[in-house]
């Protein structure tokens, strides 16, 4: 509480009221105590701030609790000899009635037997010998060392170059901890790109060779007071000048790593299909590399419950690159691309005139358009991000968004070779005749197949009569796909381009066929050849749906 000044001399009287109870406000009250001093003189100033201090009449004391927290407790195990760092791990003293021992850096007390660990009480400086200890109990102010090791010569290191065990390293595995030489304890892992940062170091892994590059230290203000320090270096002061990388000592031996290694198992050859002898040793192999081709899209969908009448204008969302429609069935149905044209400069979808017929069709339709760009890539990176060439044309959404590599294979044209005939059907697709040649001949030189882009697919033919006039259609690869007669032209439709797998004049059959004659010939399409080959290793199930999409795609004619 408050109490008054003592003995004041003020130049004027000064009155103060207060109201009884415990309250300080200045409020006026017929039953206020009353202060005042004397004048000294009579020369009052006409205004003046003055400062009183005083205590109430009826005030009592009022008693408070206070916490405060206690602060750590310091002992130093290295009194006469501060020079000489303790080695780490060689710590054991009793204070208190407690024992502690120390772990990197770290102090702990009373070790359980059973587990091998005690309870974190504070922290120890290697260099200085100073225990700090936050938690501690009453008892026995006296310090008994019972182990202590220091050591001779400076044993720790500010950077270090090493390889790892083994290698490769998977991604991101790599972490590495120790103790500073003032009893800090860092851990630090590396991330995708095989960068190693923390608190008291960086680096650099390299995941394919195993070899580590380290230094131990930190960024600390670029001062004029930091340029006179022995550790100082012009070359380690950042761009901006604000900053510079100042050296801290580790223990050698206190450094631990530990990293995930790939090891890979010989492949049989017989197994697999291929020879591995040209496969990576990890059996990784690059998407993309700078210079090949990627196709940047993403997918969206819109469903149109409106009219599906013929000449209706749907008006897409956004400018797509290309369109498909699909029905509400499941799975579902692809609407053919005849039945509607997509005008990609006004971003309209129009159904067709003509052919609008979509009884067969689960409604309403789904609109699936696509925004895309086909550009060169220029730089890869490890952890999986690349460079483009030019900027894209489109305005992509995170979600959705899809990088897909793409095989170019310049000018490719489909076409028809190998046309013979064979007297008997043996049901064998080779390329020479079987047995003796049929007694007619297809008049390939006046009449040859024709095939299209559109349309052609790899397989090999055989057109087999089991009449004098009528034949079915096999293909080595779809079976029967359909039938025909030399009376008339022959041009079975492909199901997913609408377009015929080839096409035979009539005019070249000409007479004296008969049954178990056949007629063959191999096409050739116009896509690029590709392998898909595809390695499912033992062991648990990691993704319940994983699958790829191969996309032909091209100008055909």
């Amino acid at each position: 509480m408050g109490k008054s000044v003592g003995q004041a001399y003020l130049p004027y009287l000064v009155q103060k009221t207060e109201s009884g109870g415990s309250s300080s406000s200045s409020t006026e009250s017929s039953s206020s105590a009353s202060y005042k001093k004397d004048l000294t003189n009579n020369n009052a100033p006409t205004s003046c701030s003055v400062a009183a201090r005083y205590a109430l009449q009826a005030a009592t004391a009022q008693a408070q609790n206070e916490q405060i927290a206690t602060p750590p407790f310091q002992i130093r195990l290295t009194k006469n000899c501060i020079n000489i760092p303790i080695a780490p791990g060689s710590v054991l003293f009793t204070w208190g009635g407690d024992e502690f021992y120390d772990v990197r850096g770290s102090i702990y007390a009373n070790m359980d037997p059973k587990t091998g660990v005690g309870v974190l009480r504070g922290s120890i400086d290697y260099l200085t010998g100073i225990v700090t200890l936050d938690v501690y109990d009453a008892g026995a102010n006296t310090v008994a060392v019972q182990s202590l090791a220091g050591r001779l010569g400076s044993q720790y290191v500010t950077e270090m170059n090493f390889r790892t065990a083994g290698a490769p390293l998977r991604s991101a595995s790599f972490t590495i901890s120790g103790v500073t030489m003032h009893g800090e304890q860092f851990t630090a892992q590396s991330n995708e790109n095989g960068d190693v940062s923390g608190e008291w170091l960086t680096g650099f892994v390299d995941a394919a060779t195993g070899i580590v590059t380290l230094g131990f230290g930190k960024l600390v203000a670029n001062t004029p007071e930091a340029a006179t320090e022995e550790w100082y270096n012009e070359d380690l002061v950042t761009e901006d000048g604000s900053q510079v990388w100042k050296p801290e000592p580790v223990y050698a031996d206190s450094l631990t790593y530990a990293c995930v290694v790939y090891s890979y198992i010989p492949l049989d050859a017989e197994l697999l299909g291929i020879n591995p002898v040209r496969l990576p040793v990890d059996g990784r192999v690059p998407l993309v590399k700078p210079g090949d081709a990627v196709v940047v899209h993403n997918t969206a969908s819109m469903i149109h419950t409106g009219s599906v009448a013929g000449g209706t204008e749907i008006t897409l969302p956004r400018t797509a690159s290309s369109v498909e429609l699909y029905d509400s069935a499941d799975p579902p149905l692809r609407i053919p691309a005849t039945m509607y044209d997509f005008i990609e400069e006004s971003n309209t979808l129009t159904i067709s005139t003509t052919n609008n017929d979509f009884s067969g069709y689960t409604l309403p339709l789904v609109i699936v358009h696509k925004i895309e760009d086909q550009v060169l890539v220029s730089r890869t990176q490890i952890n999986g991000q690349i460079g483009l060439s030019r900027g894209l044309t489109h305005d992509y959404p995170v979600e959705g968004t899809r990088v897909s590599s793409a095989l170019l294979f310049g000018d490719l044209q489909a076409r028809a070779f190998g046309v013979f005939d064979q007297k008997t059907w043996t049901s064998d697709f080779v390329d020479d005749v079987v047995g003796d040649a049929a007694n007619a001949t297809y008049n390939s030189i006046d009449y040859p197949v024709q095939v299209t882009n559109a349309g052609a697919v790899d397989d090999r033919w055989a057109l087999v009569f089991d009449s004098s006039e009528h034949f079915n259609i096999i293909a080595e690869q779809r079976g029967i796909v359909g039938d025909g007669y030399i009376t008339q032209d022959c041009q079975p439709v492909n199901g997913t381009t609408n377009a015929p797998y080839f096409f035979i004049d009539y005019r070249g059959w000409g007479t004296g066929w008969a049954a178990g004659n056949v007629l063959r010939f191999n096409t050739r399409s116009s896509t690029g050849p590709v392998w898909a080959v595809r390695t499912t290793l033992q062991g648990p199930e990691q993704e319940p749906e994983d699958f790829f999409t191969i996309q032909p795609r091209g100008d055909a004619a």
